[in-house]
């Protein structure tokens, strides 16, 4: 898929729909994908001095943030996080005029430093990335933004450099996984055998990693009657997944669990599962997405781990702006294990 560079300028006449911010619903109904146009020059006027204090109370203009926002994937849960963050920018700081420049590197880590090194060049007061893909790899960009002096956040925690970064997630990664064996432990069996499949994300992901690790941990490690038969990586997608769950009802037909970290690999899941009129089989997913709940209501996927996008973003937007603004100490943590829900078919 092309590259695209997002342009998304904040202002009080915003001409895309927002999610609510501070929404208390798990995941989003009626999401719509941010309004995407091509970048800009004029989208991208240098920053001026900021002011001393705020001047729209004394009429004067509103201080300008630039905030880049490096996507490492836009899919249907980032996508429900983006509304909602921008959403958070216009309501709980409307004394600022906020421009956010929004890149997608559609799963690819090069493009994703790429697409860093490139906001660097527009002179932001601060760079978010959505590491949600090869972590460890997005370390040069780290270190491009640090030699440029702008300061830079990232959205899932380094495997071994939790201090190297600001980190701003709003909820705990590996709680999605214990809501996950939650779901499992309402409904256990002792008389019954959990062969359990796990897809996690892409290589070196601390996200699909600890996601995986939180149903394991809380649920085949505390049974005797519960084991892990196999493991691979779907890349979060829909068509990786259902290539593995294809494969594995084959080598392991044993297989009554499908662990997936996201709602797309999920759906990947499902396919595999009908086509070889396996329909016996729990499928559990996370982000509570359109997707993951449509799927839960019609009875294909057991259970999907909603996620309060809202109370995410306002977290999220909060250490943006602070971060710009300097206000957010370069090795602090932001980390809640809240807006979680179990979302189950009613």
């Amino acid at each position: 898929m092309k590259k695209k560079l997002l342009a998304l300028i904040l202002s009080a006449a915003m001409v895309f729909s927002l999610t609510a911010c501070g929404d208390t619903n798990s995941g989003t109904e009626d999401t719509q994908e941010p309004a995407v146009e091509e970048s800009k020059e004029e989208a991208e006027k240098p920053v001026e001095e900021p002011a001393q204090e705020d001047e729209s109370a004394a009429g004067g203009e509103k201080q300008t943030i630039k905030i880049g926002m490096a996507w490492a994937i836009l899919d249907d849960g980032q996508t429900n996080l983006t509304n909602a963050v921008l959403g958070c920018f216009e309501k709980e700081y409307p004394d600022y005029k906020i421009e956010a420049t929004l890149t997608n590197a559609d799963g690819d880590i090069a493009t994703l430093i790429n697409d860093v090194e490139s906001l660097i060049a527009k002179n932001p007061d601060m760079i978010y990335i959505m590491n949600s893909v090869g972590d460890s790899g997005i370390i040069p960009a780290i270190d491009a933004c640090k030699e440029a002096g702008v300061p830079v956040g990232i959205g899932v925690a380094l495997a071994d450099e939790a201090n190297y970064t600001y980190l701003y997630e709003g909820f705990s990664q590996y709680a999605c996984g214990q809501m996950q064996a939650k779901y499992m432990e309402d409904i256990y069996d002792e008389n019954t055998e959990y062969n359990v499949a796990c897809i996690t994300g892409d290589p070196g992901s601390t996200a699909g990693a600890e996601r995986t690790q939180g149903f394991i941990e809380n649920f085949v490690d505390k049974h005797d009657n519960a084991k892990v038969v196999i493991q691979g990586e779907g890349n979060w997608s829909t068509d990786d997944s259902q290539a593995l769950v294809d494969d594995w009802l084959i080598s392991h037909p044993e297989i009554n669990v499908v662990v997936c970290v996201n709602d797309d690999e999920a759906q990947g899941a499902i396919n595999a599962c009908k086509a070889a009129g396996r329909e016996d089989v729990i499928i559990l997913g996370i982000d509570g997405s359109d997707l993951g709940k449509a799927n839960v209501e019609s009875g294909d996927q057991a259970a999907t781990v909603g996620i309060n996008f809202g109370g995410v973003a306002s977290a999220c937007a909060k250490a943006m702006v602070d971060c710009a603004l300097g206000n957010l100490d370069s090795n602090e943590v932001k980390l809640t294990t809240e807006n979680l829900d179990l979302i189950v078919r009613k």
